[in-house]
């Protein structure tokens, strides 16, 4: 009776959801993002978790940027896209000893020291970009999400490559998410206004973007995983890396 009672017990863990394990997330790391243009991005969940909020949170690489976010859409088979708001040109920042505090623990400084960044920095002719992508629950529960990684931002005529037809018309539609109180009714950091129609507010409110003052424009408006896309607060640190 024992052997049964255990052998029961063992079918039925072995038949529990796989969507209970942790998703892993990866990302197609774009190779560059142009100056004054959109570029597109793609990355995946697996296992896909239903009802869940696939993000990609992004900001310049500067001393006193925070983060912001962009919902991604599902492409089918786990796999998601989104595209990054238009760049601004802004001449790359060099290292203070107070920002090398700040950037020496990020995951992509991973086998680098600080000398590698001075030279780095100072090649760069524009501000490079930050960004990562997470995957949350209804309840805004982290469930996975990949290191945070480094795209440099190169003129168009070395960089752009354009995006298909509902890429480019949710870039004539974007609503960009905020982090921290600190970026309301203000513009995008380093980013600019082109495209940007609506905002979410740190508490997970929808709004017009009250800076770029932009209409929304009718378009095709892409489901995320749980069907409309939908705003819940989710707790991120400005400075999380």
């Amino acid at each position: 009776m024992r052997l049964m009672k255990l052998s029961c017990l063992i079918l039925l863990v072995a038949a529990l959801p796989a969507s209970a394990a942790p998703p892993e997330v990866t990302v197609d790391p774009p190779d560059c993002l142009p100056i004054e243009h959109n570029g597109a991005i793609t990355a995946t969940v697996d296992p896909e978790v239903a009802g869940s909020s696939v993000r990609l949170y992004f900001r310049r690489l500067n001393p006193v940027g925070a983060f912001y976010y962009d919902e991604m859409f599902a492409s089918g088979s786990g796999g998601y896209w989104t595209v990054f708001p238009k760049p601004e040109d802004r001449k790359q920042h060099l290292l203070t000893d107070d920002w090398w505090e700040v950037l020496k623990d990020r995951d992509w400084m991973e086998g680098h020291d600080r000398e590698w960044l001075e030279e780095w920095l100072e090649a760069q002719e524009q501000e490079a970009t930050e960004y990562y992508v997470a995957v949350y629950d209804p309840a805004g529960k982290l469930l996975g999400r990949t290191e945070t990684k480094l795209v440099e931002v190169w003129p168009a005529d070395r960089c752009y490559e354009p995006l298909d037809p509902i890429q480019a018309g949710w870039a004539e539609n974007l609503t960009v998410g905020e982090t921290t109180d600190v970026q309301a009714r203000r513009c995008l950091f380093h980013w600019l206004c082109d495209g940007v129609v609506t905002r979410i507010s740190w508490e997970g409110i929808l709004r017009p973007d009250e800076c770029c003052r932009a209409c929304v424009v009718a378009g095709f408006l892409p489901q995320a995983a749980g069907g409309l896309v939908a705003a819940s607060i989710i707790e991120v640190s400005p400075e999380q890396p």
